[in-house]
């Protein structure tokens, strides 16, 4: 017996292994086989547990190649699909692309660093130093555990995740930030939410204390030139904390990591398409988060008026697709702990947005 598939025919094997895998923990009532996937019925009130069952399902199907889906429509329903092959590039392109990253962030902050640096035949390299010490190891600590926090919690949930692959570009901020690519279909709704709000959660929980030590380097390192670098407008959170620079003053490279720390957090948590705002919405609200989205991106077309970098996000959220991709198990139910969740993660996108980033 064999059955053609999408990528190629599941064999008789493979076949009866899906079925053994799908009917020993859940009860159906039929099972409906044609060219592209296999379809399991059943009914709700003969399964109460199939949350936990179609966890169980998922996380034995996908490492043999195949994606279940459970569907509430008409009728309910597994549908399990053959997975498409795809290649992955080794952990080698990760370690490079980091310290390309390293070096660029480097030469950025040994920029910034100038003005803090006494002028002597050595202060060249002391810009290199302090570029590092001061701009590049904080700003990426806070980049690479804010990554690392998604990894982790998609690892939890048993949910394949790259290591973290970070963008270095040799001006402004020197980095385009960083991501990781989640090779699994998303669980559930519950997995979602959490995946999405872990690596926001750890990187402005590190920024904070972060904030205070620049904050203090800021008071302790004089200029010796009183020339403008980046200048920016602050957040919510430095002006409660009363850390906000008047702009006619040298910004000291620590501080201009931190901040661009804290703005990477808001811009993740922004409720659109695939960024860790959306994949928060997508988990709490359900198919309703498409209304915010659209709203969201509404929102920042207006505030590109006033500054024209966030042109760029709207394209790219539109490249990303506006519409975000449900998870294997849409029904599935949140728990008291993930609305929390959703509520600190507004609480942080208040305290770290801010409309007009930089002047």
């Amino acid at each position: 017996m064999s059955v053609s598939l999408e990528n190629g025919p599941i064999q008789s094997d493979s076949l009866k292994f899906v079925i053994d895998v799908v009917t020993s923990r859940v009860n159906t009532y039929n099972i409906h086989v044609n060219p592209t996937v296999l379809e399991f019925k059943y009914f709700k009130s003969d399964n109460p547990n199939i949350d936990e069952a179609f966890e169980d399902i998922r996380q034995i199907l996908v490492e043999k190649g195949f994606i279940p889906l459970l569907r509430e429509e008409e009728e309910n329903s597994i549908v399990v699909v053959h997975r498409p092959y795809q290649k992955y590039r080794s952990n080698t392109v990760n370690i490079i692309l980091f310290f390309l990253t390293v070096a660029s962030t480097i030469y950025v902050g040994s920029i910034y660093s100038r003005p803090f640096i006494s002028p002597g035949p050595y202060s060249q390299y002391w810009s290199v130093i302090y570029g590092f010490v001061f701009f590049s190891a904080p700003l990426l600590l806070i980049l690479g555990l804010h990554e690392l926090g998604h990894y982790f919690v998609a690892k939890r949930y048993h949910v394949k995740a790259s290591f973290p692959f970070f963008i270095p570009i040799p001006i402004s901020i020197g980095t385009l930030g960083a991501f990781i690519s989640i090779r699994d279909p998303i669980p559930d709704r519950k997995s979602m939410v959490e995946i999405g709000a872990a690596g926001p959660i750890i990187g402005f929980a590190t920024s904070i204390p972060m904030l205070f030590v620049a904050n203090y380097a800021q008071a302790v390192f004089k200029p010796f030139y009183d020339v403008q670098t980046l200048q920016v407008n602050f957040p919510l959170i430095y002006h409660l904390l009363g850390f906000v620079l008047p702009h006619n003053v040298p910004i000291f490279p620590m501080v201009l990591a931190v901040w661009v720390g804290i703005f990477a957090t808001a811009m993740n948590l922004l409720p659109v398409s695939q960024l860790d705002g959306g994949h928060i919405v997508r988990g709490i609200l359900g198919k309703r988060a498409t209304i915010v989205g659209y709203a969201f991106i509404g929102f920042i077309l207006i505030l590109s008026y006033y500054y024209e970098g966030w042109i760029f996000l709207v394209f790219f959220a539109i490249f990303l697709g506006l519409t975000h991709p449900p998870p294997l198990n849409d029904r599935s139910k949140i728990p008291g702990r993930d609305v929390a969740i959703g509520i600190a993660a507004i609480a942080m996108f208040v305290l770290s947005f801010t409309p007009i980033p930089i002047i």
